[in-house]
This record gives C-alpha cells, structure tokens and sequence, in this order.
C-alpha cells in the first residue's frame, strides 16, 4: 500500500477527476448542505428519516438505484468502522449499528461513507487494498461534494456527559481536513459557501489543515 499523506491525497484526486470530471460544475450545487433538517431527521431515531437522508444524498450523487439503510441490532464494529454497504447487481444495503440511534453528526459522516461506496463501486472505482480503498472512500466523500456531512461527524463524544471522544472513518483527520480545502480550491469555491453548516470543531480542523 502506498503512503498516505498529502502526496496520496493529491494523486487520487487527480485520479477522481480523470474518470468523473469535474463532478457537478456549478459551485453553488456542488456540496450537500447538512441543514437544521437533516440533522432533525437523523436525531430521530427512525428509519423512515433514515432513508429520507439518504435519498437526499443519493439524488445529491445522482444515484439510480437509491440504498436502503437500516438499523441493525445486532451489527457490532469498531468505532471507525461504523456501518456496512452491501451492493449487488439490484440491491444496495446498508447497515448501522444500533449503537448509533440518534447520534445525528456521526449518523451523517456514516451515510457520507457507505453512500460513497454505493457510488464508486457500481462505477468500478476501487482500490485493490481493502484498508486503503476505505481510506480512498474516505477522501471520495470530499471530492463528490460530502465533506460538510462527513467532517461534521468525524469526532464524537461516547456519551452526553463522556469526555471520551472516538473518530469515525478510516483517513486521519488532518488530511480530510486538507482533502477539504484542496477541494474547494480546486472548484474555486468562496470560504462563505465552504464554510456554511459546518460545525465550529469542523471549521477548526479546516483551518488548522
């Protein structure tokens, strides 16, 4: 496996755009705004605003065959690891473990993922090393416009009064933030629109890139 760094992060966008494009022209559509509403819905605890988020984000991707997310009380993962995309020829599935019901900010950086599976995969986008193809995922969700989705979620306290904090996602954090902001250069998008509905914590790791 090649060494992750900014190195890394560069080469695979630049891989991105040689078989996607662009990928949505217009700056003002390019990202997925995570909005007061959506993150209502996933507080909720239901699976019908489940789904309801991820069709915004698999219109937002402009995926045909839309997933079926559920949770599931049995699913039991690592932290990082967080939810599974199951795709075959007529089905996409994804499970998340029950563990995350109403956890609204880590529920979005979940959906940003394994969404992005269900985009890169049909697509034949695919690294051959399962660790650093969730790594490639990971910077996916930036270059396809869900960054403020998945930063938002990346960093989580264990509970309401926990000081203990876990991460989500499988790229360190500094170069999803880095992943961000070369991003947005790129498309050459204004810091007002970059930085709307993201979350203070997510402003800083931004900024800190």
């Amino acid at each position: 496996m090649e060494q992750v760094n900014k190195k890394w992060i560069d080469n695979k966008m630049k891989m991105l755009s040689s078989r996607l494009g662009i990928f949505k022209i217009n700056p003002t559509e390019f990202y997925f705004e995570p909005t007061k509403e959506i993150y209502k819905k996933l507080s909720s605890g239901e699976e019908k605003d489940l789904q309801y988020v991820s069709l915004k984000i698999a219109n937002h991707l402009g995926i045909i065959h839309i997933p079926v997310v559920k949770y599931d009380w049995g699913l039991k993962m690592e932290p990082e690891v967080a939810g599974q995309a199951k795709i075959t020829n007529i089905s996409r599935d994804i499970q998340i473990p029950f563990f995350y019901v109403g956890k609204q900010y880590a529920l979005g950086s979940i959906l940003a993922h394994e969404i992005t599976h269900t985009f890169l995969i049909p697509n034949g986008i695919i690294l051959d090393d399962i660790n650093e193809n969730e790594m490639f995922t990971d910077l996916s969700t930036v270059f396809l416009g869900l960054g403020k989705l998945f930063l938002n979620g990346l960093i989580n306290k264990m509970g309401q009064h926990s000081s203990v904090e876990y991460k989500l996602g499988y790229l360190p954090v500094d170069l999803v933030a880095y992943c961000y902001k070369k991003v947005a250069e790129y498309r050459g998008i204004n810091d007002t629109i970059a930085m709307r509905n993201l979350l203070p914590e997510a402003k800083d790791m931004i900024k800190s890139a």
